[in-house]
């Protein structure tokens, strides 16, 4: 008999915040890949590829920004700060009727570009795409942390496991 399990399906509506000041709504936000960090060792039948706990590629995330306005200018200083992504997600559970489900993604990063390139297209809205250096993300969906990257605090927290602590304990 096949598992039954809650929908999640489409975000309602996003808003970011730069170190708590609100500058952007409905915004597309692309949040980091978490990528492990692999070494290839030799196997009997040949190479088998493995992850190193604990370490992770550099981490990217991206905000898709609507409009020039003073929230553009907060987003491309070039200094380390704290970006809060809020979303709503719909739900449709097994049994009842549809709700709506918060989620938070925390970041810590710098912008990669100085000023991103801006298409003017007359009737059309501008979109700025403004890619972020992450060193620290922290995934939430109704208040419960899933996930928690912090590279240069060595921690790797999925579901409450964190999978760099046997590393750091022989370090």
């Amino acid at each position: 008999m096949p598992v039954v399990t809650d929908l999640r399906g489409p975000v309602n509506g996003t808003t970011v915040y730069i170190n708590g000041n609100l500058v952007a709504r409905n915004t597309t936000i692309t949040l980091p890949e978490i990528t492990h960090v692999t070494a290839t060792v030799k196997a009997a039948l040949g190479e088998h590829e493995v992850p190193l706990f604990g370490l992770v590629e550099a981490m990217e995330a991206t905000i898709q920004k609507i409009g020039v306005d003073s929230g553009l200018a907060k987003a491309l200083t070039m200094e380390a700060k704290t970006y809060e992504f809020r979303w709503a997600q719909q739900v449709t559970p097994i049994n009842g009727a549809d709700t709506v489900e918060g989620c938070k993604a925390f970041i810590r990063g710098i912008p990669k570009v100085a000023a991103p390139s801006i298409e003017l297209n007359p009737g059309d809205s501008v979109e700025v795409d403004i890619p972020l250096s992450v060193t620290r993300y922290q995934l939430f969906v109704s208040g419960n942390e899933i996930l928690m990257v912090d590279k240069l605090s060595g921690i790797f927290k999925i579901n409450g496991v964190d999978y760099a602590s046997s590393l750091n304990s022989l370090l």
